[in-house]
C-alpha cells in the first residue's frame, strides 16, 4: 500500500493521455464531483459510481501500484465503519443498518480511485500547464505547482535525517532520545526550509512562477478534448439528477 508522492504523478498509458492537460484535469474534477454526488445508497447510484471508476480506470490505464494503493487505502480507511453497523439506525434503503457504512465505503473509495488515477495522467509539468491554461487564480497555480514539486523533496530530506538518526542510535529510550526529540526541530526545520528555498529558486529560474497569458492562447481544445469534457459533464449531470430523483 506504500506509495511515494512522486510515484502517483504520471505513468498512465490510456487514451486519456491523448487529451490536452487542461481537458484531463477538467474531466477528472467532473468525475470526482460525480462520485461525490452519486446516491450510492441506492442500486442505481452504486452502479453509476462503479461505472465511473471502471470507465476511468480503463481510459487512463494507471500503473498497477497506483490502483492497488488506492484500493487498499480505501479498504483500510472505510471498511472499519461496518463494525458500527449494530449501533446504527436502519436507513430507508434496502441496506438497512449498513446504509451509512456502505455509503462511506463506496463514496470514499471511488473518490480515492478517481483522484489517484487522475494524478497518474498528469505529470508535474502537465499540471502546471493545465492550471495556467484554465481560468484559475495565479495564486492557486503557484501554490499547487510548489506543492507538487517540493513535497517529494521535503519527504526525501526527512527520510535522510531519520536514517542518520537511526545510524547514530538516536531511536532508543531514555534521556538521549528525549534530547534528540527536543533538538529535532532545530535540525529538521532549517534543513527542510533550506531545501525548499533552493527548489523555489530553481523553479523561479526555469520560469515556473511566471503566469504569462501566452500559454493560454498557445493551444485550443480540439474536438476530442471538447467531447471528453462534454461527456464528463453529462456524467456529472446524471449523478445530480439521480440524486434528486425520488
Amino acid at each position: 500500500m506504500r506509495l511515494a508522492w512522486h510515484d502517483a504523478w504520471g505513468g498512465a498509458r490510456g487514451v486519456v493521455m491523448h487529451l490536452a492537460p487542461e481537458a484531463r484535469l477538467v474531466v477528472a474534477c467532473a468525475l470526482l464531483f460525480a462520485s461525490l454526488a452519486s446516491p450510492v445508497a441506492t442500486g442505481a447510484g452504486s452502479a453509476l459510481s462503479g461505472a465511473i471508476c471502471g470507465a476511468w480506470i480503463l481510459s487512463c490505464r494507471p500503473p498497477w501500484r497506483v490502483l492497488r494503493s488506492a484500493l487498499l487505502l480505501g479498504m483500510t480507511l472505510f471498511l472499519p465503519f461496518f463494525l458500527l453497523t449494530p449501533w446504527l439506525e436502519a436507513g430507508a434503503s434496502s441496506l438497512g443498518r449498513a446504509t451509512v457504512p456502505w455509503t462511506i465505503l463506496v463514496r470514499g473509495s471511488s473518490c480515492l480511485v478517481v483522484s489517484l488515477t487522475a494524478a497518474s495522467t498528469l505529470a508535474a509539468s502537465d499540471l502546471r500547464e493545465a492550471l495556467l491554461r484554465l481560468p484559475a487564480p495565479a495564486m492557486v497555480t503557484m501554490i499547487m505547482t510548489q506543492i507538487v514539486h517540493q513535497v517529494p523533496l521535503l519527504i526525501d530530506e526527512t527520510r535522510r535525517i531519520a536514517a542518520a538518526m537511526v545510524v547514530r542510535a538516536a531511536t532508543g529510550r531514555g534521556v538521549p532520545s528525549w534530547r534528540v526529540a527536543r533538538a529535532l526541530p532545530l535540525v529538521w526545520l532549517p534543513r527542510v526550509l533550506e531545501r525548499s528555498e533552493r527548489v523555489a529558486a530553481a523553479m523561479t529560474l526555469r520560469g515556473y512562477c511566471e503566469s504569462s497569458g501566452d500559454l493560454r492562447q498557445s493551444r485550443r481544445l480540439d474536438p476530442r478534448d471538447c467531447a471528453a469534457v462534454a461527456l464528463a459533464i453529462l456524467v456529472l449531470a446524471s449523478a445530480v439528477v439521480l440524486r434528486w430523483l425520488p
